[in-house]
């Protein structure tokens, strides 16, 4: 939902830790970006929506760029960083690690679809691949090496990704807000890759 641009910031208080500023003045940047788009952002702008002196966002950002720049981070955080995290767990069963990369790529099409339509499709944003091209391809890692594992039957895990990077996006976009469509989808995706517990015979 948009932010409302006729609301006041919110109260910072004067002295807050850096990480506590630089999460306000990154969230002022995101409100603005949902309400106005990339043009009509400024450093001045955003100062004002975190409630701070320009000169404070100039402490952690050196412009409008490195901003977007730092928002694009945390998306890439969302939806690479944290699902490749499950690669490293052998502890987790393969479906597992399916199960929290589907988790982590739904909370950020539900709650960021729109930050991530500024931040990587319209004109004037920073230029880079976008984290769908590498989270496909650790989709792509997870398929092979479950399949390896015995517990996908994957023959083809760039198809398979090809068809499952797509199909999660669906219900998301058609689904009413405040519905979580997690369950439905990682069953989705075990059934497509044909899960089995470990060491089940074929």
């Amino acid at each position: 939902m948009p932010a409302d641009k006729s609301a006041p910031a919110q109260p910072t208080g004067r002295f807050q830790p850096p990480d506590v500023r630089r999460r306000q003045i990154l969230d002022a940047t995101a409100a603005l970006l949902l309400a106005d788009g990339y043009e009509t952002l400024t450093v001045s702008k955003v100062a004002a929506r975190a409630g701070v002196a320009k000169g404070t966002v100039y402490l952690y950002f050196d412009s409008k760029q490195e901003l977007l720049a730092a928002l694009q981070a945390e998306m890439w955080d969302r939806m690479l960083q944290r699902p490749a995290a499950l690669l490293k767990q052998p502890e987790l069963t393969w479906s597992e690690r399916l199960d929290g990369l589907v988790a982590a790529w739904i909370a950020t099409e539900q709650d960021h679809h729109e930050l991530y339509h500024q931040l990587f499709h319209e004109p004037g944003g920073t230029t880079g691949e976008e984290p769908m091209t590498a989270a496909r391809a650790l989709l792509v890692t997870l398929l092979a090496q479950g399949h390896a594992a015995g517990e996908f039957d994957v023959p083809d895990p760039e198809l398979t990704a090809d068809f499952l990077t797509h199909a999660y996006t669906g219900p998301c976009h058609h689904t009413r807000t405040g519905t979580d469509v997690t369950g439905a989808v990682q069953a989705l995706f075990r059934r497509v890759v044909a899960a089995r517990p470990p060491n089940q015979p074929h």
